[in-house]
């Protein structure tokens, strides 16, 4: 599973005023971190079967127009216990059961739901170990979560109804009633009817379609290799289906009907090649009978349904969003998964970065094979960036067995820094046994639930290293190292001494870690050599022989380490490592130090304004343009120049930077040319028409009111234009607030007039209402919104229905969502109790009744009305 809350950048920066440097630095501190589970929290453990799940074959109906299921679901089940007299299946509180039989002689059994979400069928006569028999359950459900009826929106024309499943973490047992954790693993049939015109995909292979006299057709689909419950899917539109094939392999691309070939192929073209190189990597052949992708309208992210992902319909994108980015990322993440979570599936959540952690690192490693080096470690260098951002909330270890509910896993620490620690076993183990490794660990546990220990014994087994302490030390443990390095040169005995601290603070999570890494030393351009060290105590000073001082000293030059480092450099040693360090990453440090000297050397300028072209990684020129974008008239030419760049990345941070700086002839005519073409980068035009604005140029108004009308991009341009509109200082931002929020809006409009609804409604009732109505809005991201205005402006009315959301809302797999609106109702409740000095519970009720009297001298006003 990929979710879309995982972009945390932190930038530790320390500008010195005595030393010529500035260094990236630890921050050393905890006292903001929370706790991740609350104190003494349970510790969970892989679940304890009695029965073992054999195959499970669903025949049900998809009702749209009642939004219910309904129909039977066969679970064909072995006797684990000697003597089984009772099947506990998950299930969840809407699901209706009318019955439960053994066999074919339909043999009536006792069902009872349990208040834990269980229902528990009692056996006739109790099962040996060792026997099967088919448990058949009928029932029907309106389900809140898990399962989800997406109707045709007027913001959306041409799309049409979509259905959809979504299981992981433990959600299936929403629709289905079934064994809902991931330790057993079993085949599967899904024979769903759908109203005509509807298709339905499922998991493995398509046995046929039956077209009945009723208006409806049947789609009857079989997985024959054994998956856990939760890669489960069922998902039904108007699909348009494109094709692709790998050897036999049928590679599938849905999307809604009203989406075209090439925006499809945009997105998910590049799956074969995907395809081609995982099966390669890990010696192991894509293992189903198809793969499908399935492009789903409010989808969050994509979930890796065993040979039918599931996929954001968001990341379909036009040609000219294409320009600037891609959603590789996110393919190749899923595609991972086939591997590394339903081939091999973690057998419980505490080990969910066997899943995502593989997944978040299979992903960049498709960017090293497709991209080059450079790319793939400024992926690397965002993922460290994703888990020291969620490091800096709580920390805990890789594998953690106290915790709330399972989706608290899927976190920072899962993904970013399981990826990350793969990384550094890659980097430590050398790619001939890492791949050794890898390819051994899938051999040995394909088709099973999997452990750390599985993957360690097994990567133990191929490259006869023991990494018991490694896994101990990044897997059981938590933190990172943070460093403070120090060279030095000494000419009498021609020696450089490397002094590294350990500096972090030590406690029974943290450990003193142990750090087999190199340091490279460069006497000259193109004379670098790397020593190999090992860092594992408070501090060490390592002594290396060298004839002369050497130009640049490096530790760990290509990143392979978790770790924050403050290592402080002169100015001369920094320019030389901006043009001749080997690594990207280090010639981008050297260009952000560098970019704090730039006042007090003059001769800086001149080489950041050079440096973004030597870079032939598209991501490294564009941080680089970024950096020039300070307002400082010596970057102009620099910048006038990268707005030429081939790769739209770098235009748009060019023109971002030629608008911050004082407005000239030149530069307002290559914004004005920039936000004409309709065929330039959105982001692009943007930035332009911000700079045009922002000068004050005397269309300026003209401008704003032609952006407004411009549909291109999802309204993104229009919503710029209505950003920079409700930033006037009169009455008119009020009512634009009002118009552009309002139901019925494009989705981009209605987030840019959210956004100023914290300066515009602090003291307004009317937009405070508005709010209050948006609470309950049928587009979840505005509801997020209007969740967090209410507390951030103690808007105390909406007290009664952020209540009351919070019985309705499905939360699925969004626990930010979850945590952002419980925050809300007890912010207010606290703050009601406080100003009233009653109970809440009474206050709060008492508030309703006043709102429920409003709203019927509300209806009395409007039935007069309408009575003239």
């Amino acid at each position: 599973m990929r979710t879309g809350i995982r972009c945390w950048m932190v930038g530790m920066i320390l500008v010195c005023g005595a030393v010529e440097s500035s260094a990236q630095q630890p921050t050393g501190r905890s006292e903001g971190r929370r706790p991740f589970a609350k104190p003494g929290a349970a510790k969970r453990t892989e679940r304890i079967r009695t029965f073992d799940v054999k195959h499970i074959k669903a025949e049900l109906t998809l009702d749209a127009a009642e939004k219910q299921v309904r129909g039977k679901v066969t679970h064909t089940l072995t006797a684990i216990d000697p003597n089984l007299s009772k099947v506990v299946l998950d299930c969840g509180p809407d699901i209706k059961i009318a019955s439960a039989t053994i066999g074919t002689d339909k043999t009536p059994c006792e069902v009872k739901n349990t208040d834990d979400k269980k229902l528990v069928v009692t056996l006739k006569e109790a099962r040996r170990q060792g026997e099967t028999f088919d448990l058949i359950i009928a029932y029907s459900a309106s389900p809140k979560q898990g399962l989800q009826f997406v109707e045709p929106a007027p913001t959306h024309p041409g799309r049409p109804l979509a259905i959809w499943t979504q299981g992981e973490a433990e959600e299936t047992r929403y629709w289905l009633p079934c064994y809902d954790f991931p330790n057993d693993q079993a085949t599967s049939e899904m024979i769903i009817t759908v109203a005509r015109p509807l298709s339905v995909v499922s998991n493995g292979r398509l046995v046929e379609t039956t077209e009945n006299a009723d208006g409806t057709r049947t789609f009857h689909w079989k997985m024959d290799q054994p998956h856990s419950s939760y890669l489960i899917t069922v998902a039904a539109s108007e699909f348009a289906t494109f094709h692709d094939k790998v050897g036999d392999l049928p590679v599938d691309y849905y999307v809604t009907k009203n989406v075209d070939e090439a925006t499809a192929r945009r997105f998910m073209g590049r799956t074969p090649r995907m395809i081609e190189f995982f099966g390669k990597v890990t010696g192991q052949p894509y293992p189903y009978p198809k793969y499908a992708q399935v492009c789903l309208p409010e989808f969050n992210g994509g979930m890796e349904n065993t040979s039918a992902t599931s996929m954001t319909d968001d990341a379909l994108l036009d040609a000219i969003e294409g320009l600037e980015r891609d959603h590789d990322g996110l393919v190749a993440h899923e595609l991972a998964h086939q591997w590394f979570g339903d081939l091999m599936t973690c057998k419980d959540w505490s080990h969910i970065w066997l899943n995502e952690g593989f997944a978040s690192y299979f992903d960049p490693l498709f960017t090293e094979h497709a991209r080059g080096e450079d790319e793939f470690r400024l992926r690397m260098r965002d993922e460290l960036r994703t888990y020291l951002g969620s490091d800096r909330q709580y920390r805990r270890p890789i594998v953690e067995s106290r915790y709330g509910a399972p989706t608290q896993m899927f976190d920072g620490m899962t993904y970013a820094k399981g990826g990350a620690t793969l990384h550094m076993l890659r980097g430590y183990l050398g790619d001939d046994a890492w791949w050794k490794g890898i390819q051994a660990y899938v051999a040995d546990r394909k088709f099973q639930v999997v452990d750390t220990d599985d993957f360690r014994k097994a990567v133990e087994k191929a490259t006869g290293k023991d990494l018991k302490w490694f896994f101990d030390q990044w897997l059981s443990k938590a933190g990172h190292p943070e460093l403070k390095v120090r060279w030095h040169y000494e000419p009498e005995d021609k020696t450089v001494r490397v002094k590294v601290e350990q500096t972090q603070k030590l406690d029974d999570q943290t450990p003193m870690f142990r750090l087999p890494t190199t340091i490279e030393i460069t006497d000259a351009p193109g004379r670098a050599r790397s020593v190999p060290i090992v860092i594992d105590g408070a501090t060490h000073e390592f002594v290396i022989p060298a004839e002369t001082k050497p130009q640049m000293v490096l530790m760990d030059p290509h990143g392979w380490l978790i770790k924050e480092v403050d290592f402080e450099k002169p100015a001369d040693e920094l320019r030389f490592q901006l043009e001749h360090a080997r690594s990207v990453l280090d010639r981008l440090d050297a260009a952000h130090d560098l970019g704090r000297l730039a006042k007090q050397h003059s001769d800086v300028k001149p080489l950041l304004a050079e440096a973004w072209k030597k870079e032939k990684a598209i991501p490294a020129r564009a941080e680089l343009v970024e950096l020039l974008a300070t307002a400082d008239e010596a970057y102009r030419p620099a910048l006038t120049e990268a707005v030429k760049d081939p790769a739209a990345r770098v235009r748009v941070q060019a023109v971002r930077g030629l608008s911050k700086l004082p407005r000239d002839d030149a530069a307002e005519a290559v914004l004005r040319a920039v936000w004409a073409d309709a065929k330039e980068a959105y982001n692009a035009r943007r930035a332009a028409l911000k700079g045009l604005v922002g000068w004050k140029v005397k269309d300026a108004d003209d401008l704003l009111a032609a952006g407004l009308k411009l549909p291109d991009g999802k309204h993104t341009l229009a919503a710029t234009a209505l950003e920079l509109l409700l930033e006037q200082p009169d009455a008119k931002p009020r009512e634009l607030a009002a118009l552009y929020s309002k139901q019925g809006q494009p989705a981009a409009l209605r987030t840019s007039a959210l956004g100023a609804f914290d300066r515009l409604a602090k003291d307004d009732d009317a937009l405070q209402d508005l709010i209050v109505g948006m609470v309950d809005d049928p587009d979840q991201h505005v509801r997020l919104r209007a969740w967090r205005l209410a507390h951030t402006l103690k808007i105390q009315k909406a007290l009664p229905v952020l209540t009351a959301r919070l019985g309705l809302e499905s939360f699925g797999f969004n626990a930010h969502a979850r945590e952002v609106l419980k925050a809300a109702v007890d912010a207010l409740t606290k703050q009601l109790s406080s100003a009233a000095g009653t109970n809440p519970l009474e206050a709060l009720g008492k508030q309703a009744d006043d709102l429920e009297r409003q709203a019927q001298e509300l209806r009395k006003t409007i039935d007069a009305l309408k009575a003239k």
